[in-house]
């Protein structure tokens, strides 16, 4: 049966043609200076050539471009001719069409109802990081020691992709490139900006400081993190002594609470009123956590703490979000909503290969990177538009990792289709009308899925 594509989303369909318009794009390369003089390889052909060679990871060559072009438009380009159009220009050209992706409105559907209906936006935030040639160093720095590909906490040159969008609309707010060296609590001090009230930000450990906590209340917004291990907590009803883990611990063992809440102050001198939702973890993860950290005290030479070992024990979530909107079983299921990122990053190595790098000059490292994320943003979109359309006429939740494998598959198709609203439309009907089949997102045994606790909630 014809599924029929809603006036409404044929727009989007046309949306998606007009963010990669030929014409815009060679002005965009005009304004940043990539292109001063005319050429028979137009901007726009060079752009789409890296970007549908996503998939090609550490085998792709300026022979590969060479190829395409020859292959596309009969343009016959020599790989030296190639090689000489990546500069510092071109790096900006790139940067500039991912920043015009990123900022067109699609109008991406936000009917929730439920609990995540109380916020304005829901925003999520990650990074993912991986190991560069060594020859990158003097710009994306790393720890030292691993060399070329090794682990990347033990690389010379390491890169950082920051990620953040918002959960309610699929509405990416934040991609940059930082060195490895830029951690996740540096980043989050640069980079909360925009906050509007009745946001919620849920963002990794890595994110969370006493300044990032007290921005966010400040701007009538909320936040739902983990407590970091080193912040000093006290009752809301003493204010003076430290709370006792170990304690609260064995209160919680002798009467086998799930889980506990407290009002709470959190920060030797800020004093932040929160909630605190505590929750034990089973043996598992009790002694990784133990093992990791005993490994790192041997490497710094110092023990682990009878205090660490007792908070080990448990989780700590810390909210601002009042309990009548977000009750205390509900805080984990909340904040797991941070793992789809996780997921996410795991598509973009697999799919995308955006870790498999080879020693090249290093914007040419940089143009070929920001058109692989340009392309996953591209087929990020149409995933979210699909799932949430899917989702309210059939109730079938969708999987990414599943949609990415077939988007890799169609690349071509694809590629014709942004340059011919008809023929994307044409895309975006087949994608609705196979979902239910191939793109099902299967239940996992006594877990729910990212997915499946985005729908529970919303």
């Amino acid at each position: 049966m014809q599924v029929k594509l809603p006036v409404k989303f044929r727009v989007l369909a046309e949306k998606f043609n007009l963010s990669f318009n030929p014409d815009i794009i060679d002005c965009l390369a005009k304004e940043t200076g990539f292109s001063k003089r005319k050429s028979k390889l137009k901007p726009h052909l060079f752009f789409e050539s890296l970007m549908f060679s996503h998939h090609l990871g550490k085998s792709f060559s300026l022979m590969d471009v060479c190829s395409d072009l020859m292959e596309e438009y009969e343009l016959g380009i020599t790989k030296q001719a190639i090689d000489d159009r990546f500069n510092d220009r071109a790096v900006l050209f790139f940067r500039r069409i991912l920043d015009r992706l990123l900022s067109a409105e699609f109008n991406t559907c936000k009917d929730f109802g439920g609990l995540l209906s109380r916020f304005n936006r829901v925003r999520i935030k990650d990074s993912t990081k991986f190991p560069l040639p060594k020859a990158f160093t003097h710009k994306y720095k790393g720890h030292g020691g691993g060399g070329n590909g090794g682990k990347s906490d033990n690389c010379e040159s390491l890169i950082s992709v920051q990620y953040e969008y918002d959960m309610l609309s699929g509405e990416t707010m934040d991609l940059r490139l930082t060195d490895g060296l830029k951690n996740d609590l540096s980043d989050s001090r640069d980079f909360t900006d925009d906050i509007r009230e009745n946001d919620l930000f849920i963002r990794d450990l890595g994110y969370c400081s006493l300044p990032y906590l007290e921005k966010i209340a400040g701007g009538g917004a909320f936040f739902l993190n983990r407590l970091p291990a080193k912040t000093v907590v006290y009752t809301a009803e003493d204010g003076y002594e430290p709370m006792d883990f170990k304690k609260l611990y064995a209160i919680m063992n002798k009467h086998k609470l799930s889980h506990m809440e407290l009002d709470v102050l959190v920060g030797k001198k800020a004093k932040l009123p929160c909630r605190l939702v505590i929750m034990p973890v089973d043996n598992a993860t009790y002694e990784k956590r133990i093992r990791k950290a005993t490994e790192k005290g041997k490497h710094y030479k110092y023990k682990v703490s009878q205090e660490y070992r007792a908070k080990s024990r448990l989780n700590f979530f810390i909210t601002n979000v009042d309990k009548k909107d977000l009750d205390t079983e509900k805080v984990r299921e909340v904040y797991t909503l941070r793992w789809q990122l996780e997921l996410l990053f795991k598509v973009w190595k697999s799919q995308a290969k955006i870790d498999q790098i080879k020693e090249m000059k290093i914007e040419r490292f940089e143009c070929q990177l920001y058109s692989k994320l340009i392309w996953l943003l591209l087929n990020w979109r149409i995933f979210k538009w699909m799932g949430n359309e899917i989702y309210k006429r059939e109730r079938i939740l969708c999987s990414v990792w599943k949609f990415y494998k077939y988007a890799t598959r169609i690349a071509q198709r694809l590629r014709m289709a942004l340059k011919d609203p008809v023929q994307m439309e044409k895309i975006l009907i087949r994608v609705l009308k196979i979902a239910p089949m191939e793109f099902i997102l299967e239940k996992k045994k006594d877990k729910l899925s990212q997915n499946q606790t985005f729908t529970h909630l919303a």
